[in-house]
């Protein structure tokens, strides 16, 4: 259950991985609130935090290029809440989710897990 709790987590999350052109942290904070006001995350820590850690996992886990594919694809959107990203979302998903079960222990992950 922890495993798939954190894939839905990981895959919500990146869903605000950043709404600028860049894959800021301040990017993923404005997404992140835009998609919690849009009711279209699951996340419901604080968006700070959150895209802090996942700015903390990024490069051990060797996720930055699924990061950017990612964010690249939720700029083309309206907005937090529209596009079809949905390829690139599990790529990324699957490249964080795999870092962080083996890492069960990093304090990033750990907020990650407890963002949802």
């Amino acid at each position: 259950m922890r495993n798939a709790t954190f894939l839905v987590i990981v895959a919500l999350v990146t869903a605000t991985a950043g709404c600028d052109d860049d894959t800021s942290t301040a990017g993923c904070i404005d997404l992140c609130r835009e998609a919690q006001a849009g009711s279209c995350t699951a996340i419901t820590g604080d968006c700070s935090a959150f895209c802090h850690a996942l700015d903390g996992v990024q490069g051990p886990s060797g996720c930055a290029d699924e990061r950017e594919a990612y964010q690249g694809c939720l700029n083309r959107g309206a907005s937090a809440c529209a596009g079809d990203c949905g390829s690139q979302e599990n790529a990324l998903t699957s490249c964080v989710a795999l870092y962080c079960l083996a890492n069960p222990t990093n304090a990033d992950c750990t907020v990650l897990s407890a963002s949802f």
